[in-house]
């Protein structure tokens, strides 16, 4: 994913993403923390599953703590 600090000064986040199967039913959660991203700037993440999943599966921001 991309993380925009659309902040002043130089921020870090915390993301909570959670992984569904093709039904929509939550399989995982990931807590992504993301460290300082300069202000005005654009950062790459990645979440990772630590369980083995299957089939189809999306990833969907769930929240996002900037600090």
């Amino acid at each position: 994913m991309k993380v925009t600090n659309h902040d002043a000064k130089s921020r870090r986040y915390t993301v909570l993403v959670n992984f569904k199967n093709q039904s929509g039913t939550v399989v995982d959660v990931s807590a992504l923390n993301v460290p300082e991203v300069a202000a005005g700037a654009t950062a790459d993440a990645t979440a990772r599953s630590n369980r083995t999943l299957t089939g189809t599966v999306t990833a969907e921001v769930l929240s996002a703590l900037r600090y």
